[in-house]
């Protein structure tokens, strides 16, 4: 069919198919239940014989009226347009359900002379119109569910790009961090610099290649982890007492590379560039249906992290992979900051 570029895809005409069977099937069984089988035969002919003049009319109304007359504003025209196709279509229906329903197979209901009169043709069109309001009502519906749906898609789907723009950009952070950093030990401390090149070394050959999936295992993260820190203990020496506690069975659990990564990286930055003391703490458990990411960073001192984006992107990561079932608890203090990450599966 096509009435001003109606198109209609396979999956919206398979629901259309069943809508119109559902209407045929329905209404036989309504009309004929105090009347027996003879009457349901009658009423089942009766509404498969008029159905295109049904469809006619509602996908006239619904495909070509509405989108031509009504969204633009024209309704005047609108509204004689449909007194016009309800006088047409109700004489329609008359004569076919008389000649070719009634008068084949039960003559009794055959209508009398004069039949074809304002009045009846009035009350037999409006009463019609029902099924066109349901259609028009389902199909309003159907395309407000698609477009919702689309409309998630999309924010979906940029969401993943973004996330993604945000890996890519973390690596060559972090390895010009690391690769500042090395240069400041190098500096400061030639004799510890050969060790810390090969700890950046293996840091890096998991960091850049093995964390290349969208779900890594939560053992693979735990590790890469712990090789950051280590880095940076050897890098900072006194200045840090590094606390890290893992309990629990890993094995099950998958998670997003590098979920906790980015928030140790901006405050492991802030400590390089003060002669502070601190004292880290990281904490990862696993128990059976619950994760949990937790860093503290803790001073004699007051200090200041600075700001960045890592928090809204994390933010975005676990409601992307974790939609409902997720956490994000940060405390703050003049000395201590907390970051946990809490994870229900």
């Amino acid at each position: 069919m096509n009435l001003g570029k109606l198109h209609i895809d396979k999956k919206e005409m398979i629901l259309h198919t069943i809508f119109w069977m559902a209407w045929v099937i329905s209404f036989t069984f309504i009309q004929s239940l105090n009347e027996g089988i003879d009457a349901c035969l009658v009423w089942l002919m009766y509404y498969i014989i008029t159905l295109p003049i049904f469809i006619t009319h509602t996908y006239l109304i619904a495909y070509w009226l509405l989108p031509k007359t009504f969204f633009t504003g024209r309704y005047i025209l609108f509204g004689s347009a449909i007194i016009l196709l309800l006088f047409i279509f109700s004489v329609l229906e008359l004569l076919v359900s008389n000649y070719l329903v009634f008068g084949i197979f039960d003559k009794n209901r055959m209508f009398g002379p004069g039949y074809l009169n304002f009045q009846n043709i009035l009350i037999s069109g409006i009463g019609n119109h029902y099924i066109i309001l349901v259609f028009i009502a389902i199909k309003a519906g159907g395309s407000w569910y698609r477009t919702e749906h689309q409309k998630e898609k999309l924010l979906r789907s940029k969401v993943e790009t973004e996330l993604e723009i945000f890996r890519y950009q973390l690596q060559p952070k972090v390895v010009y961090t690391l690769i500042d950093e090395l240069e400041v030990v190098s500096t400061q401390q030639p004799d510890n610099a050969p060790e810390m090149i090969i700890k950046i070394s293996n840091f890096l050959n998991g960091f850049l290649f093995e964390s290349k999936e969208e779900l890594i295992p939560l053992q693979l993260e735990v590790k890469l982890i712990k090789e950051f820190l280590e880095i940076h203990k050897h890098a900072l020496g006194e200045k840090i007492i590094s606390n890290f506690i893992v309990s629990g069975n890993l094995k099950p659990f998958v998670v997003p590379p590098l979920l906790l990564l980015p928030l140790i990286n901006n405050a492991i930055k802030m400590m390089y560039e003060c002669n502070k003391t601190f004292e880290s703490t990281v904490i990862i458990k696993a128990e059976k249906k619950y994760l949990l990411f937790s860093f503290s960073l803790w001073s004699d001192y007051e200090f200041r992290l600075p700001d960045d984006e890592n928090m809204k992107i994390t933010k975005k990561r676990l409601k992307y992979n974790f939609p409902g079932k997720h956490r994000l608890v940060e405390n703050i203090d003049s000395n201590f900051r907390e970051f946990s990450l809490e994870i229900f599966t």
